[in-house]
C-alpha cells in the first residue's frame, strides 16, 4: 500500500466523508501513475481516503459520463458545468490530461486525522 499527498481541502474531504462524493479526480501525472486499488490519499492534516478502485480516461469528459459527473462533483448542473469548474482548479494540470489523461479513484474509505 502506498500513500499519495494531494495537500489539504478539508471541504473536498468532508463531502467524501459523508459518501456525497464517491469519485476524486487526478490528471494522469507521472507522480500518479502507480496509484492502485488499496492506496491511501491523503489530504493534509484533515484526513485521507482508501482508493476501492483506478481507471483511466483520455479527458474529463469521458471520466464524466464513465463515472457519472453526480458522482465527482455535486454542485453542478450538468457534465459540461463540472468539467469546467475542474480545470478552472489551480491544481488542475491541463498538460498531463492532454498528455496522459486522467483518473477516477473510487473512493472506498475515508479516514478523519
Amino acid at each position: 500500500m502506498a500513500t499519495f499527498e494531494v495537500g489539504a481541502d478539508s471541504r473536498l474531504f468532508e463531502v467524501m466523508e459523508s459518501g456525497r462524493k464517491t469519485v476524486y479526480v487526478l490528471p494522469a501525472t507521472d507522480e500518479y501513475q502507480l496509484i492502485c486499488s488499496g492506496d491511501r490519499v491523503e489530504f493534509g492534516a484533515v484526513g485521507a481516503i482508501s482508493v476501492g478502485f483506478v481507471r483511466r480516461y483520455a479527458d474529463l469528459e469521458a471520466l464524466l459520463e464513465g463515472e457519472s459527473w453526480a458522482n465527482v462533483r455535486l454542485d453542478e448542473s450538468s457534465a459540461e458545468h463540472t468539467a469546467k469548474r475542474i480545470r478552472q482548479s489551480i491544481s488542475w494540470d491541463a498538460t498531463a490530461e492532454r498528455s496522459a489523461g486522467v483518473l477516477a479513484l473510487r473512493v472506498r474509505d475515508t479516514l478523519r486525522k
